[in-house]
């Protein structure tokens, strides 16, 4: 089988390379799942050196029909798994091994712009998306070079750009018990750490340098311990904005949280509101917006991009899994 890089309208030009690469079968080509899993699986090196040089690979046009589908191409391209410990959004499981629900907050909620799991001590380097339902309006998973946006941001505001760099920030949230699905942060603490027993969910946040305070209504108040807000990826030398700064600051508003005051900076002052909100602005005039179509994946370089989530209406099945490497 023969699998060839196409011209996108969606696509951006990052420093000449096109952003994401997309990936389809050349024209005429008869192919089946199998055929495109033998495919990923002897060209797995080379598709992580293209994450690396494009930050995300959009695949389309490809015999992908099911949940279990996007599991076995996910599996070839010899990913490690990795659970969803320490995320914000509320999930379910899909398949039996690694596939979860993508977000399940409210269509009306936009997902800001986020490094996934950005807020723990050690995020996943992949995630993945497959469209099993597209909406019937809006609903793109938007995507963000990293580098670019860390440009913008000091250029918006270079002295609260060096502070976050200096000092890291840390995020706060407050958990409900049980999954809250009318938020887009409502995972429950016994959903985040895998666990009902309070003191496994205690010995896992220590492990991470975060500290919790119990409320009497049952919720579970979580401050993570400060981690970096810049980071400069190895592999490239170039610096990310790498966190979730934007994404709490505007949208980790529920019952439960006030999003004004979900990050801080490391040594405790608070956010720049003005420089937030314009590198909010920023985001969407520097992203791309993929706009799904049935059988599309997407696979993502996470410590090279951001992704967000536009509100949709109809019905909307995008399915998600992250790795260790």
């Amino acid at each position: 089988m023969k699998i060839v890089s196409v011209s996108d309208p969606i696509q951006k030009d990052m420093d000449g390379t096109p952003f994401p690469l997309v990936l389809q079968p050349q024209a005429n080509e008869d192919f089946t799942l199998a055929d495109f899993q033998n495919w990923i699986s002897e060209n797995s090196i080379e598709l992580k050196e293209q994450l690396k040089n494009h930050g995300a690979i959009l695949f389309r046009n490809f015999p992908i029909q099911q949940p279990e589908d996007f599991e076995a191409l996910i599996e070839s391209g010899q990913f490690e798994a990795m659970p969803y410990v320490g995320g914000a959004a509320p999930r379910d499981k899909v398949t039996s091994k690694r596939v979860l629900t993508s977000n399940n907050s409210p269509s009306s909620e936009p997902i800001p712009f986020h490094h996934e799991m950005a807020q723990v001590p050690n995020p996943p380097a992949y995630i993945f998306f497959y469209c099993h339902t597209p909406a019937q309006q809006g609903g793109e998973t938007a995507i963000l070079f990293s580098p670019r946006i860390y440009q913008r941001f000091r250029d918006i505001d270079a002295d609260f750009a060096n502070h976050v760099e200096a000092h890291g920030v840390r995020y706060i949230r407050i958990m409900p018990p049980e999954d809250d699905p009318s938020s887009a942060i409502g995972r429950s603490w016994k959903s985040t750490f895998l666990t009902d027993d309070p003191k496994e969910a205690e010995a896992k946040m220590q492990n991470a340098g975060t500290t919790w305070e119990w409320l009497d209504n049952g919720n579970l108040r979580t401050e993570t311990a400060t981690l970096p807000a810049i980071r400069t990826e190895p592999r490239t030398g170039q610096k990310t904005f790498f966190n979730s700064m934007v994404a709490a600051y505007t949208g980790w508003v529920d019952a439960r949280n006030d999003p004004s005051k979900a990050v801080v900076c490391g040594d405790g002052s608070p956010m720049n509101r003005e420089a937030i909100l314009a590198t909010a602005q920023a985001m969407d005039e520097e992203c791309v917006n993929i706009n799904w179509r049935q059988g599309d994946m997407v696979w993502i370089d996470n410590s090279l991009v951001l992704h967000a989530r536009r509100p949709f209406e109809g019905e909307r099945r995008v399915l998600a899994s992250i790795a260790k490497s």
